[in-house]
């Protein structure tokens, strides 16, 4: 008797923990550059909306002008890693936007690239980027 329940015990712990497990399991995520005009996305997932390397420390950001519909998507979280040499200061980072598809339908991200908290004079150096995000 002993013999036959450690396996069924085994296979019902097994069974157990791939169904918590999954509930636990990480949303899908789609990133985008912040070259693209239109991206689609299943609700439920992260869209990650990628601007590259920045640099922070002298002043170059990427500012959210326009909010996306909270009805479509989650506010965007301004997320950044370091990319710069260990233990150097004033160096450049990965930045990132993320948001999550929380119903269906179709809204609007503006963003705009900043030089020390403005818009730069230079023509050639204002840049804007607006995604239409398509949640199915």
């Amino acid at each position: 008797m002993r013999s036959r329940a450690l396996p069924a015990l085994a296979f019902a712990a097994a069974a157990l923990s791939a169904v918590v497990l999954s509930g636990c399991a990480a949303p899908a995520s789609v990133t985008v550059g912040y070259e693209e005009s239109s991206v689609t996305i299943e609700d439920g997932t992260e869209l990650v909306i990628d601007f590259g390397e920045v640099n922070a420390s002298v002043g170059s950001d990427w500012v959210m002008i326009s909010e996306p519909d909270p009805s479509v998507l989650t506010h965007g979280e301004k997320v950044s890693e370091y990319a710069g040499e260990e233990g150097s200061v004033g160096g450049p980072s990965e930045l990132a936007y993320r948001f999550t598809a929380t119903g269906t339908g179709m809204t609007k991200i503006q963003f705009e690239y900043q030089f020390r908290g403005a818009v730069p004079d230079d023509p050639t150096e204002q840049r804007t980027a607006l995604i239409d995000v398509s949640v199915e």
